[in-house]
Parts: C-alpha cells; sequence; structure tokens
C-alpha cells in the first residue's frame, strides 16, 4: 500500500463522518452559495488595484474616479456575508430535519429556520458602537449595526446564531402543546406561519434574555465574550515565534471550518505587529540593526502565500495534477484572485472549508513555511521586514518589497512555494481517489 492509499484509508472516514454531520454541512453549504457573491467582490479589489488606483497606470490615464466602485459592490457582498451565511446555515440545517424524517411538523420550514437566525444574529449585535465620522472624528453613536459584524469579520457569530438559533427552534417544533392548530380552508403558508408562530417567538425571547441578562449583569456584549474567550489566553505570546506559529494555525484552522481567522485576530495581532514593523522602518532608516523577526509583512510574506491557507501553490498543484475536471475549472476561476492573495473563491468554491482533506494541509503548510522562513531570518539567511507591502502584493514580489529588496528573501519565498505545491499533491491525488470510490 502507497503513501496515497494510507491517506485515502485514513482520511476517508473521517470525511464520510464530516459529509453526514449536520452541523458542519450545513457550515460548509452555507458558504458554497455565497460564492458568486466573492467572486464580484474579488474582481472589483482587483480591478482597484491594479487598474484605477494603480500609479503606473494613472501615468498614462487618471482611472481614480472609479476606485469607488470596489467599497459599492464590496458593501453589497463581502459587507453582509455573515447575514447571507447566517441565513443559509440555518436554512440547511432545518433542510436536513425535514429531509431526515425528524421533525414533521408544517411549521418548521428552512425559510422560518434561516429568518429566526438572522433575527437571533442581530439581537447578539450591539447597538452602540464606537464610530469614525468622515472628518475623522471619533464618537459613540446608537442605532448602528456595524459592518464589522454583517461582514466575513462577523462570521463567527453568525455561526453561533444560526446553529443555536435552529436547534433550539427544531426542538421545540416538536412540542406538540407548541402547535396552532388552524383550520383546513386556511391557506398553506398562513397555516405554516402559525405553526411556527410559538416556537420562533421563544427563540427570540431566549436570545433576547440571553443578551439583556449578560449586560446587566457584566456589562459586556457577546462579540465582547467571544473576543475575550480568544484573545485573552494569546496576547502573550504574538511577536514570538512559539506565539507566532500558535497564532497563524488558529488563523488557518478558523479559515477551514469556514471563519475569517485573520478578522477573528486582528484585535490580538494588530497592535504588537505595527509597533514591530515600525520598529524595524525607523532602524532600517537610521542604519541601525534591525530589532524584530515578526511582522505582519513578514507572515503576509512567507505564511500567506495566495492569501490564507496559502491558497495559490494549491491552485497550481490542483491544475498540475488532479483529473477532476470540476476541481480544476473551479481553481482555474480562482487563480487570478489568488495571485493578489484573494483566497475566498477557493476556500469557499472548492471548497477547503469543512473538506476533510484539504482542510489538513492548508492549516498546516502555512506554519511549516514560518518555521522555516524564522529560522532563515535567525540564522542571517534572508532579510528581516523593514516595510508594509500592500496585501495584495503578489507573492515573492511582497517578499521581496517588505525586505527593502532582499534577493535572499525573494528566492525563498519561491522556493517555499514549489515546496507548497510537493505538500498539496499527495492531498489532491487523494482527494481524486475519494471522488472516483464515491462514484463507483
Amino acid at each position: 500500500m502507497n503513501a496515497i492509499d494510507k491517506l485515502s484509508e485514513k482520511l476517508l472516514p473521517v470525511a464520510a463522518k464530516i459529509n453526514n454531520q449536520r452541523h458542519l454541512s450545513s457550515i460548509r453549504d452555507g458558504f458554497i452559495v455565497t460564492m458568486p457573491l466573492i467572486m464580484s467582490a474579488s474582481l472589483f479589489i482587483l480591478l482597484n488595484a491594479v487598474i484605477f488606483s494603480n500609479e503606473f497606470v494613472a501615468k498614462f490615464i487618471d482611472l481614480s474616479y472609479f476606485s469607488g466602485l470596489a467599497g459599492i459592490v464590496n458593501n453589497g457582498t463581502m459587507g453582509i456575508l455573515a447575514i447571507l451565511v447566517c441565513y443559509n446555515i440555518g436554512y440547511n440545517l432545518a433542510n436536513w430535519y425535514i429531509k431526515s424524517g425528524t421533525i414533521t411538523n408544517k411549521g418548521f420550514s428552512p425559510v422560518h429556520a434561516g429568518g429566526v437566525s438572522v433575527a437571533a444574529m442581530f439581537i447578539m449585535m450591539p447597538l452602540t458602537n464606537m464610530v469614525t465620522l468622515v472628518d475623522g472624528t471619533v464618537g459613540e453613536a446608537g442605532g448602528i449595526y456595524l459592518q464589522g459584524f454583517t461582514s466575513s469579520s462577523g462570521l463567527f457569530l453568525a455561526m453561533l446564531a444560526s446553529l443555536v438559533g435552529t436547534e433550539l427552534f427544531a426542538k421545540l417544533s416538536k412540542m406538540d402543546k407548541l402547535r396552532i392548530s388552524m383550520p383546513e380552508n386556511v391557506p398553506p403558508a398562513v397555516a405554516t406561519s402559525f405553526n411556527a408562530l410559538v416556537p420562533e417567538v421563544l427563540v427570540i425571547v431566549f436570545f433576547a434574555i440571553f443578551v439583556f441578562v449578560l449586560d446587566k449583569a457584566t456589562g459586556l456584549t457577546v462579540p465582547d465574550v467571544v473576543n475575550t474567550i480568544i484573545q485573552t489566553p494569546l496576547k502573550g505570546f504574538v511577536l514570538s515565534a512559539p506565539g507566532m506559529l500558535f497564532l497563524q494555525f488558529i488563523s488557518d484552522l478558523l479559515w477551514v471550518l469556514g471563519m475569517h481567522g485573520s478578522s477573528i485576530l486582528s484585535p490580538i495581532k494588530s497592535a504588537p505587529m505595527l509597533e514591530a514593523i515600525q520598529e524595524n522602518m525607523t532602524a532600517f532608516e537610521l542604519g541601525k540593526d534591525i530589532p524584530n523577526i515578526i511582522t505582519e509583512p513578514f507572515i503576509g510574506s512567507f505564511g500567506l502565500l495566495g492569501g490564507g491557507g496559502c491558497i495559490l501553490p494549491l491552485i497550481v498543484a490542483i491544475i498540475i495534477v488532479s483529473k477532476r475536471k470540476e476541481q480544476k475549472n473551479v481553481a482555474r476561476l480562482g487563480l487570478l484572485p489568488s495571485c493578489f492573495n484573494i483566497s475566498e473563491p477557493i476556500m469557499f468554491g472548492l471548497p477547503v472549508v469543512m473538506n476533510p482533506i484539504f482542510m489538513i494541509p492548508c492549516a498546516l503548510i502555512p506554519a511549516i513555511n514560518l518555521v522555516i522562513a524564522y529560522t532563515a531570518t535567525s540564522l542571517g539567511l534572508i532579510g528581516r521586514t523593514v516595510a508594509a507591502a500592500p496585501w495584495i502584493t503578489p507573492p515573492v514580489f511582497q517578499a521581496w518589497i517588505s525586505t527593502g529588496g532582499n534577493l535572499p528573501a525573494a528566492i525563498l519565498a519561491f522556493l517555499l512555494f514549489i515546496l507548497d505545491i510537493l505538500l498539496f499533491i499527495p492531498f489532491i491525488l487523494a482527494s481524486n481517489k475519494a471522488n472516483r470510490l464515491e462514484n463507483v
């Protein structure tokens, strides 16, 4: 038995369990539906970076007037991604209960489950937030839902609301005493709504009481609690080698579970990372020794080749060795965005999210890259990062720019890219074999 057969033998049982697990499959399918919107946002981000706001293009023709298009498209796509995913997960989970015959109550419908999930999500969002006005003034405002909760940054809250909300809705819908019987001549849509009335109201009341008690008892919001639970154990590690690897692994693990790992961990990493790169830039300008190895540009240059999970090497590996036509089609579709570190089309379209075969390498390979890069930097084989290159800067070029034109750093980024392709290949072959066995 070769290595691929052994890998397939280990992963196939896991894949079967995940495919049949109602919560995980609901999350996975909830993301796939959003792919067209994600592709739309990716397209305009690229147009803005490569054409509309590009200084080289501006020398010939000024297209900066159209740069606002990217923001408009982003507001209607990525800006509401968490809302759409919340509805989709609730819809899919309810659909599983209905198709499996677990719930026969006609009032329990996917549409109602999706609606109550979104309602629960908004109930858990704080309505009083710190906002920045157009003139730069910072102040507290009420009656405002922040896009940080409705966009990809709010996916964890969306998943929590949809899973808990739909499960409560399902359990309450099984209770015959909570049903409101309607005469037979009542239209089906009306009868369904009345059958769902009491269970839905109770779900809303549950979330409202929870948020109210949490606020009065602690002064915290649900997002505050979530951030505290995630942030507290990690703060001391941010700028250490173990901390960097731990944070990167958690970030990529969250990614492959369908959450925006970078955004979720951003409150922990942003301040120390910004200070670290600022110290490096100041030292570089003064001609002094560069103090810090770990910075945000360092992680982006070596640990995020093509976006979270090192997606670009995965795409290239799929194009080279995969025999599955649908995989290659998705890979080609996501190739251009991934060249600019936009990984969502592949993350949610292939998908990598909730895919037991691709989850493993995408969660581990970035950490492997960072260990190699950290070791090389510590030994003085490559330069340290002294500039904050834009996150959309393509791999290899990003390493060259971030290190102030250090050629060995660019060469290492290229070698890591090749290594990542080789590391992805066994998993792609295992995926091909799993697909053949499923279709037998």
